[in-house]
């Protein structure tokens, strides 16, 4: 494996640990991959049309307490692209009752990769 495979690795392994985290609702876990800075940006939030911005300390606290999370995804990275320290990865996830896609920026600081950004867009699965 060369250098570049070895890096988009690194970064999907990043990705899986964050998605992990909110799957297994484990706030510890998400310690370890969220940037300091992190923020998720979505479109609309329960129902609530509009756009809503969330703090790491947010978002953790939205998984601690099951309101984000909980539910085993499947996931398919349909792109990653590494440019320098900066990465991104377009993902697609399946829970039991709802499809994501998610474009998630990864930035490396020392050796380590961490998820600064989460854009999803979340919708219910057909009934």
């Amino acid at each position: 494996m060369n250098t570049q495979e070895q890096t988009i690795e690194a970064v999907k392994n990043t990705v899986r640990e964050f998605l992990k985290g909110g799957d297994t609702n484990d706030p510890a876990l998400l310690e370890k991959v969220l940037h300091a800075d992190y923020q998720n940006v979505q479109d609309g939030f329960f129902g609530e049309p509009g756009i809503f911005t969330f703090s790491k300390t947010e978002y953790k606290h939205l998984v601690e307490t099951k309101r984000f999370g909980g539910s085993p995804r499947t996931v398919d990275f349909a792109s990653v692209e590494v440019f320098g320290n900066l990465a991104t990865a377009k993902v697609h996830l399946e829970s039991a009752v709802l499809r994501f896609t998610s474009y998630i920026v990864v930035v490396q600081e020392g050796s380590r990769w961490l998820i600064r950004n989460n854009f999803p867009s979340v919708v219910p699965k057909a009934a």
